[in-house]
């Protein structure tokens, strides 16, 4: 199931072409992985990382760039987990303007670990969240 929030392109965004910086797009992505932890999980990512000491970082990442979103863009990003293993998911994050969601600009597949915070060490992704990863929360 898909998961979408949107992002405001804004000035600082930007390189000196008026191009939204391609590191930018992954600082994208990570907002809308929060985002889907707010909104799919339940919980805001900054609570599960300080109530739960679970973190998610991403230890692989592969883009594609096709389209340049612009200062004053809204880009609409799409969440989906297309994978899971014990200690890992694979999310894929779609990024097209909101004005006109036809047009792909971007694509990235992170794979992102499940680590206790306080041993710094790869964990199982805890049940519950393996369920919203894949299912609705309805």
């Amino acid at each position: 199931m898909l998961f979408s929030t949107r992002i405001k392109v804004r000035f600082g965004d930007c390189d000196p072409a008026g191009l939204a910086y391609y590191p930018v797009i992954f600082h994208y992505c990570h907002i809308a992985m929060e985002e889907f932890f707010a909104e799919r999980c339940g919980i805001p990512y900054h609570k599960l990382m300080a109530d739960e000491r679970i973190g998610f970082p991403t230890v692989n990442t592969q883009a594609e760039f096709f389209v340049p979103l612009v200062y004053g863009d809204e880009a609409e990003i799409e969440v989906s987990v297309t994978r899971l293993g014990k200690s890992s998911a694979t999310f894929e994050y779609s990024i097209r303007r909101a004005g006109d969601i036809t047009v792909l600009c971007a694509r990235s597949t992170n794979v992102h670990v499940s680590m206790n915070l306080d041993s710094r060490r790869a964990v199982p992704i805890p049940e519950r969240y393996r369920l919203l990863f894949t299912n609705s929360p309805d």
